[in-house]
């Protein structure tokens, strides 16, 4: 297993080129294969750099003999997408004048030891932008 190579995938239901736009305009990824019509891209955080993070039309999952997509409808958060950041504040600011549409500002959690931020993407995906160096 080389849990260290793993990439994270979206499964976009809704609008496809709007998370394509989203992570490319608004959180700055690179697409390296694929675009804004799918079915697939993945993206890096700086070129040359191996794909990290992924969307995919989880339309396409029908391909995958037994899967059945769970009803978004009751589906409550249940994964939570973790993205270390070296400057918080900076990335923070960035993202948010970029219209990433943040849950508040960053704030120091006393039982983690650390501060974060959070935003979803334009399916509802949970992420957290999180500064775990105790400053």
């Amino acid at each position: 297993m080389h849990f260290n190579e793993t990439t994270i995938r979206i499964l976009v239901r809704k609008d496809y080129g709007a998370c394509f736009d989203f992570y490319k305009d608004k959180i700055g990824l690179i697409p390296v294969w694929g675009d804004r019509n799918g079915p697939y891209t993945s993206f890096t955080v700086s070129e040359g750099a191996p794909p990290c993070f992924a969307i995919f039309a989880g339309a396409n999952m029908s391909m995958f003999q037994g899967y059945v997509q769970p009803d978004a409808g009751t589906q409550p958060d249940t994964i939570v997408a973790v993205i270390p950041s070296e400057n918080l504040d900076q990335d923070y600011q960035r993202l948010n004048d970029a219209g990433v549409p943040f849950l508040g500002e960053p704030q120091h959690i006393e039982d983690w030891g650390m501060r974060c931020a959070y935003f979803r993407d334009p399916e509802g995906n949970l992420f957290e932008l999180n500064d775990a160096s105790g400053v």
